[in-house]
C-alpha cells in the first residue's frame, strides 16, 4: 500500500485484520503498519500502542469535541512525534502545552490555523525540526517555531513570508502557494520591510490572480543566493479576462521582476515561468538580467502569446544582444507565435559557437510542447533530428501543433507523421519535463 494520502475512512490495518486470521497475525505482529495515525477516540489507544516505539506521524484536526481524548491518548507518546499535520481550533493550542519541550523526535510540522487564538508555542523547543507548512495564518507573531533552524517552509500568505525571510538565516527553500486567496481575500496583511536573505536557494510561488501585490512582493525582496525559482500566475481553467473580454492589465510586472533579478540573479540557474502576464518585451527584459541561467521553462495555457519570435532572436548566438549565453536546457509550452526557421537557427548558432568561445553553451535539451504558425501544414519537424546525433535531447509534447494560415485553423502533427526512425534519447534535466495535455492549446 502507498506510504501516503492514507484517509480515516479506510484505516489500512483494520481493513488488512479483515482478511483471515493469518493476516490478522501479520498486521498485529508489524508496527510500522500503525505508526500513521488518523483516526477517532474509539480506537486511538490502542492504535497507538500498537505502534510499539516507532515515530509517529499524526494528521488529526483537532476540533474541540475531539481534541482532548485524542491528544490525551498521543500527549504521552509527543516523544514519538515525527510528522504533525494539525488543523488547530479555538482551545486545542492550550492543550498542545503539554508537549512543550518533549518533540524531540519532530522533524516535519504541518499547521491549518481555523479562527485560532493566543500563542502557539508547543513546537518552540524541536531540536529536530527543519520543515514546517504553516496555512491561514494571519499574524506570524502568534505562533511561536524554532526559526533559525527551519530549512523548507510553504506558506499561503506574502506577508507571512516576508516576516519569516527576516527569522530565518537558514532557510534554503520557501514555497509560496497564494491560490487560497481565491477563497479568502483575508489572508493579506501588511508587508514587512524590505527582505534580503542571504541563504534562500529554491523559491517556488504559486500565486493568485486575485491578489495584487504580487508586485509588491517581488520589490521587497533580494536574494543573492537564489539557484531555482518558479512562479505560477493564476491556475488552471480560471478566466482572467475583464467583462470587456480583455486580460488583466500587468504591464507593471516585469519591471519589477527584472529589478528583483537585477538584485538577485547572480546564481540562477533555473527558471520556470507558468502563465506569467509578460509581453515578449517584457520577458526578455527580464532573462536579460538572468546570465547564469542554465535551465529555462516557459509555459503559457493561452492566455498571453509570450513565445515569439523576437525572443528566439535574442537567444540566438549570433545576435549582437544574445541573451542566456549559459542556457543548455530550453522548454517551450503553450500557444506560440514563432518560425521553426529561427528555432533551427537558434540550435545552430550554439552548437557552431559554443565550441569556440567558452562564454557560449551548447544546447543540450529542447522541449517543444506548443503551437506554432507556419506558411504550409508541412512540418520542418524531421529536419531538428538531425542535431540529435550532435549531443541534442528533443522532446515532442502532445500538443506541438501546426498553424495553417490559409484555412485558419489548428492541425494537430500526428506522432506517426514526423517520428524519428530511433527513439529519441530520454531528457536528462530533471526541470524540463514534457507537460500532460494541454487542452486549452
Amino acid at each position: 500500500m502507498a506510504e501516503s494520502h492514507w484517509c480515516p475512512g479506510s484505516r489500512p490495518p483494520l481493513m488488512l485484520m479483515g482478511i483471515c486470521s493469518w493476516w490478522r497475525r501479520i498486521v498485529l505482529d508489524t508496527p510500522r503498519l500503525w505508526t500513521k495515525i488518523f483516526t477517532h477516540p474509539p480506537t486511538i489507544k490502542p492504535w497507538v500502542l500498537q505502534s510499539k516505539d516507532l515515530p509517529l506521524h499524526l494528521e488529526l484536526n483537532l476540533s474541540w469535541s475531539v481534541s482532548y481524548p485524542v491528544l490525551g491518548a498521543l500527549i504521552p507518546h509527543s516523544h514519538r512525534w515525527e510528522h504533525v499535520d494539525f488543523r488547530l481550533e479555538p482551545g486545542s493550542s492550550s492543550i498542545l502545552a503539554r508537549v512543550k519541550a518533549h518533540l524531540h523526535s519532530l522533524k516535519r510540522l504541518n499547521l491549518s490555523f481555523h479562527y485560532t487564538t493566543g500563542i502557539v508555542d508547543f513546537c518552540e523547543v524541536a531540536p529536530q525540526l527543519t520543515k514546517v507548512r504553516l496555512a491561514a495564518i494571519y499574524e506570524p507573531v502568534i505562533i511561536k517555531l524554532p526559526w533559525e533552524q527551519l530549512r523548507i517552509c510553504t506558506l499561503d500568505n506574502s506577508g507571512v513570508a516576508l516576516y519569516i525571510l527576516q527569522h530565518t538565516e537558514n532557510l534554503r527553500t520557501l514555497r509560496l502557494d497564494m491560490s487560497k486567496m481565491l477563497d479568502d481575500p483575508w489572508l493579506l496583511m501588511p508587508r514587512s520591510p524590505h527582505s534580503r536573505h542571504l541563504g534562500l536557494d529554491t523559491l517556488v510561488m504559486h500565486w493568485s490572480p486575485m491578489d495584487p501585490d504580487l508586485s509588491l512582493f517581488f520589490s521587497s525582496i533580494t536574494l543573492p543566493s537564489l539557484r531555482i525559482l518558479e512562479v505560477r500566475f493564476g491556475y488552471p481553467g480560471h478566466d482572467y479576462s475583464s467583462d470587456d473580454g480583455s486580460i488583466d492589465d500587468q504591464s507593471e510586472l516585469a519591471p519589477i521582476i527584472s529589478g528583483f533579478f537585477e538584485r538577485s540573479s547572480t546564481h540562477l540557474s533555473k527558471l520556470n515561468l507558468i502563465d506569467i502576464p509578460f509581453s515578449p518585451c517584457g520577458l526578455i527584459k527580464c532573462l536579460s538580467f538572468v546570465p547564469s541561467l542554465v535551465a529555462l521553462d516557459i509555459c503559457f495555457n493561452g492566455q498571453w502569446h509570450g513565445i515569439d519570435d523576437e525572443i528566439l532572436r535574442r537567444l540566438n548566438a549570433n545576435h549582437s544582444q544574445y541573451i542566456l549565453p549559459r542556457i543548455r536546457s530550453l522548454s517551450l509550452r503553450g500557444p506560440g507565435a514563432f518560425s521553426e526557421e529561427l528555432l533551427d537557427a537558434l540550435v545552430t548558432s550554439r552548437r557552431d559557437i559554443s565550441p569556440t568561445n567558452d562564454q557560449v553553451s551548447l544546447l543540450e535539451n529542447l522541449t517543444l510542447d506548443c503551437s506554432t504558425p507556419q506558411s504550409n501544414s508541412t512540418s520542418r519537424l524531421p529536419q531538428f533530428q538531425r542535431f540529435t546525433s550532435e549531443g541534442l535531447n528533443i522532446t515532442y509534447g502532445e500538443d506541438w501543433h501546426i498553424y495553417n494560415p490559409s484555412c485558419q485553423f489548428w492541425h494537430k502533427v500526428k506522432k506517426s507523421e514526423h517520428a524519428p526512425e530511433q527513439p529519441l534519447p530520454p531528457l536528462t534535466s530533471s526541470i524540463i519535463a514534457c507537460s500532460d495535455v494541454l487542452g486549452s492549446a
